[in-house]
Order: structure tokens, then sequence, then C-alpha cells
């Protein structure tokens, strides 16, 4: 996570322009959160219209699904997208669970899940590329994978 302002003791903190690299890696993030704007305001205004938050709990939208309950590192972005964070820093893999249905790994373009059932499926999520999905039917998560290859993203 990244601030963008030096905060009280900016000699002490590491800054977004501290190296190239990592100027490089907040400059793509930047990018990224531009590439889904249209999906983010939606998300807010629903927010300010309904008290629902931006992000939530899956169990929000499959309540019916006897592992939502259990999902503790898992959120949803509106009701698009499913993430996983990769939480262990000696691996660049995650499993995460996804609902009964096709699923669009959002970096790779790959369907994954089970048109019967929720599965868990191990993924790959290096550094810069979260364990996103989207439902292989949303028009958003499309709009959204087709923006960021529009911006040399993918």
């Amino acid at each position: 996570m990244f601030r963008t302002h030096e905060g009280n003791i900016p000699e002490v903190n590491y800054q977004i322009y501290s190296d190239e690299e990592t100027l490089e890696y907040f400059v793509r993030f930047a990018r990224i959160y531009a590439a889904w704007k249209p999906y983010r305001m939606e998300l807010v205004r629903e927010a300010s219209e309904t008290g629902l938050p931006v992000v939530r709990h899956p169990f929000v939208h499959y309540p019916e699904d006897p592992e939502g309950p259990g999902l503790e590192y898992q959120l949803m972005v509106g009701n698009e997208f499913m993430a996983a964070p990769v939480l262990d820093p000696d691996t660049d893999t995650v499993e995460v669970y996804l609902p009964a249905g096709g699923w669009v790994h959002l970096w790779t373009g790959k369907t994954h899940g089970s048109s019967e059932r929720g599965v868990y499926e191990a993924v790959s999520a290096p550094i810069g590329e979260l364990a996103v999905f989207y439902r292989e039917d949303s028009a958003e998560g499309i709009r959204f994978r087709d923006e960021l290859r529009h911006r040399g993203l993918l």
C-alpha cells in the first residue's frame, strides 16, 4: 500500500519516489486504478444510496453457499470481482474459492471454476497481479480487461 503524500517524517518513511522500481510499480497501479474508474464510480454511487460498501465479504452475494461464511481472506469489489491477496511473503500463489459458475482470471483471461459447485483453486499471484476474477458473463469484467489491454497493462 502506498500513500501519495510524504507524511510527517518523510526522511524516515519509504516514499513512492525512493527508487525507480518503486516509482514504476506505483505508476502501474495508478494506471490500473484509473482503468476501473467507471465501475468504481458506480459502486460509490451505490454505497451512497444503499450503504452497501464497495469492498464486501463474498457472503453478501453468496449467502446460500456453504463455504461463504468461512472465507476469511477473500473479498469482493461490488458484485463483479472476487479477489484473494497473497499473505505469505514466501509465495506467489494463493488459494481462492470461486462460487459455482465460470470465473475469468483478470490477468490471464483463463476461465476457472465449476458450473455445478463452488471450488477452491490455487492460482499464480505474483507481486503486481493480485488474484482477481470476474464472472464469465460480467460486462464490467470484460470492459475492465479490455481497458487494461488498451492501456498496455496486460
